[in-house]
């Protein structure tokens, strides 16, 4: 294993499990709770117990928790960080929000408009982009957040090389901090404050998306079983359904001989 995910997902309540994915194929090699650095400590104790090597894990995608910065660097020092990048537009969406929000209170003309802002323009509606496209030519500090949203994820998305990213993102955070709109500039701050992780995917460009994928199946396990009580029976049934386990690989062993019994032979 040379390249893993690492996502939490909420087990009961405020109660959280981290999940470890290998990335190539596509598999869950661990579940532990928590969601702090002592999970990644877990995980690579039961990895090497497993015959794993920690290592030979180079790349390691999560979101921006000190937490999971931390257990990767103490645990698996030969591993790049890279910041998922689902995160990061994430954490784009949010800051148009609170843009929006913020607006929206002295301007009527925003109401109900919150998925006009956040959803790609492939997503909307024939009347939805009319819509959208008419709110844009009125100069709205919540169109400029969301140029900024659609630039970054255009980054992304045709960026060629890291060091093409490197620049257009530059131009990015400094369009940003000078839009005298707080929540971007705050974005702008957290995007510097994580530069060499969320630039190293332009390098290794691997994502959480199977983590995702995952998380929606681990749901629907807690939704069937109304919820966990024990820790080792959830982390069994996502071992079982996110596993890709081999159960026909599982060697039987035959029951010790022992002559068959009759009838007779229970009473004599």
């Amino acid at each position: 294993v040379e390249a893993i995910g690492i996502d939490e997902t909420s087990r009961k309540g405020h109660n959280y499990i981290t999940v470890v994915a290998d990335l190539v194929e596509h598999d869950v090699i661990n579940v532990t709770a928590g969601k702090d650095s002592s999970t990644v400590k877990r995980f690579v104790d039961d990895f090497t117990a497993h015959n794993g090597v920690p290592g030979y894990v180079r790349l390691v995608t999560c979101d921006m928790s000190l937490g999971f910065r931390k257990g990767i660097r103490e645990c698996l020092p030969n591993a790049e960080r890279i910041v998922d990048k689902f995160h990061v537009v994430k954490h784009a969406n949010e800051a148009v929000d609170k843009v929006r929000k913020a607006e929206g209170r002295s301007n009527g003309l925003l109401k109900r408009t919150k998925y006009l802002w956040l959803r790609n323009e492939s997503g909307l509606g024939e009347l939805q982009l009319e819509t959208k496209r008419a709110l844009m030519k009125q100069r709205l500090k919540t169109g400029r957040a969301c140029q900024m949203r659609e630039t970054l994820q255009d980054i992304y998305e045709t960026s060629r090389t890291s060091g093409e990213a490197w620049v257009r993102l530059h131009r990015l955070c400094s369009w940003m901090m000078h839009s005298r709109l707080e929540p971007m500039k705050d974005l702008a701050r957290m995007i510097r404050r994580h530069w060499n992780e969320i630039l190293a995917y332009f390098t290794h460009p691997y994502t959480n998306a199977v983590l995702e994928g995952v998380n929606s199946v681990i749901q629907n396990v807690k939704r069937r079983a109304r919820g966990f009580r024990n820790m080792d029976y959830f982390a069994t049934m996502i071992y079982l359904t996110c596993g890709k386990l081999d159960l026909k690989a599982v060697t039987a062993y035959p029951p010790p001989h022992n002559p068959p019994q009759t009838a007779n032979s229970l009473f004599f």
